[in-house]
C-alpha cells in the first residue's frame, strides 16, 4: 500500500514537473538570429519518442548557463513524430535537425567499407551517437550531451575547451564502469590502457580521436562475446579515448549519481537509472524556472 501510495505521488509530481519543463521551454526560447561565437563548435543530442521533451530542457540548460548561442544539433532515432519535431523547431529556432531517415544515405556511404559497424548501426539505436553524430558534425570538434543531463551552473571547463582549440577528449565520469565487456579482455586485445569510468553522456570530441577501422576490428572482435551489448557505443568512445589518450574526466562537479536529489556543488548533473526522468522532473524544471526568470540578470 505504501509503496503504491509512494509510485503515485512520484508519478504526479514527475507530471507536474513535466508540465512545469513544457512552461520552461515555452518561455525559454533561444533568439533566432543571434550571430554564433563558436560556429565550428557543434552541440548534438539523440532523442527519442520518449526523450524528447526532456532534450528539449538540455539544451535550453546548456545554453543558459553557458550564456551563448550555439551550432545546434537534434539528432532522432526514427521514432519522433512530426508534432514533436515541430515543436523541437519552433523553441529552438535554427536547430539542424538530422531524422534518422536523413541520416541513412550519409551514413551508408561513410561506413561503405565498414560492413560490420553498417550493420550494427542499424540493430541498436545508441549507435546513431558514434556514427552519424561525427558526420554531421561540421568542425573538427564537437560536444555532444545526453537528453538526461542538465545543467545548473556555468560549465567554465567546456567553455575553456571550446574558445582554447583543445584537441583533447573530455568525458563524464561514471560512478561505476559499464562497458560490453569486461576491462580486461579489451585491454588484453587491443593492448591499452582502457580510461576507467567513462561515460558516453556529456563528451567534448575532437573528430581526430574517431576511427571507422579501429571500429570496425573491434565490432567484428566483440560482437558474439559481449556481455552487455547495449554499451557498445559508450565502449567504442571509450576506446577511442584511450588510444588518443589525450584529455580526462571532466570534474566530478559534471555530477552522475543514483541518489535523489544533486549536490547543490554540482555544474551538471547526468540522471541515471530507471526511474532517472521522474527524478529529473522533480528536480529540474523548477530550479531552471526559478533560475532563468527569477535570478536571471
Amino acid at each position: 500500500m505504501l509503496r503504491s501510495l509512494r509510485t503515485f505521488l512520484r508519478h504526479v509530481l514527475s507530471s507536474c514537473g513535466h508540465a512545469l519543463g513544457t512552461l520552461v521551454t515555452t518561455c525559454a526560447r533561444r533568439p533566432p538570429l543571434e550571430k554564433l561565437k563558436n560556429p565550428d563548435i557543434s552541440v548534438h543530442l539523440l532523442v527519442s519518442s520518449k526523450t524528447w521533451h526532456a532534450g528539449l530542457l538540455a539544451a535550453i540548460s546548456f545554453e543558459f548557463f553557458t550564456e551563448r548561442h550555439w551550432n545546434l544539433f537534434i539528432h532522432e532515432d526514427g521514432s519522433l513524430c512530426d508534432k514533436a519535431k515541430q515543436r523541437i523547431e519552433k523553441v529552438l529556432p535554427g536547430v539542424h535537425f538530422i531524422s534518422r531517415k536523413q541520416g541513412e544515405e550519409k551514413v551508408k556511404q561513410a561506413l561503405a567499407n565498414y560492413p560490420v559497424c553498417l550493420a550494427h548501426r542499424a540493430t541498436h539505436n545508441l549507435f546513431l551517437k558514434f556514427f552519424d553524430i561525427p558526420l554531421f558534425a561540421p568542425g573538427e570538434r564537437f560536444i555532444f550531451l545526453d537528453s538526461d543531463v542538465l545543467f545548473y551552473a556555468k560549465p567554465e571547463e567546456i567553455i575553456d575547451w571550446a574558445d582554447s582549440g583543445n584537441d583533447s577528449f573530455f568525458y563524464n565520469k561514471d560512478t561505476k564502469e559499464k562497458y560490453c565487456i569486461p576491462r580486461s579482455d579489451i585491454q588484453r586485445e587491443l593492448n591499452i590502457e582502457l580510461w576507467p569510468f567513462f561515460n558516453s553522456g556529456l563528451m567534448l570530441i575532437p573528430k581526430k580521436a574517431l576511427s571507422w577501422k579501429i571500429a570496425e576490428e573491434f565490432l567484428l572482435t566483440f560482437e558474439t562475446t559481449a556481455h552487455h551489448p547495449q554499451f557498445f557505443e559508450q565502449t567504442l568512445y571509450a576506446v577511442m579515448a584511450s588510444i588518443w589518450n589525450q584529455g580526462e574526466a571532466l570534474p566530478l562537479t559534471y555530477e552522475i549519481s543514483w541518489g535523489f536529489f544533486r549536490d547543490r556543488k554540482s555544474i551538471a548533473r547526468h540522471y541515471v537509472g530507471a526511474f532517472k526522468y521522474d527524478i529529473l522532473y522533480l528536480e529540474g524544471p523548477l530550479f531552471l524556472f526559478f533560475k532563468m526568470f527569477f535570478l536571471a540578470k
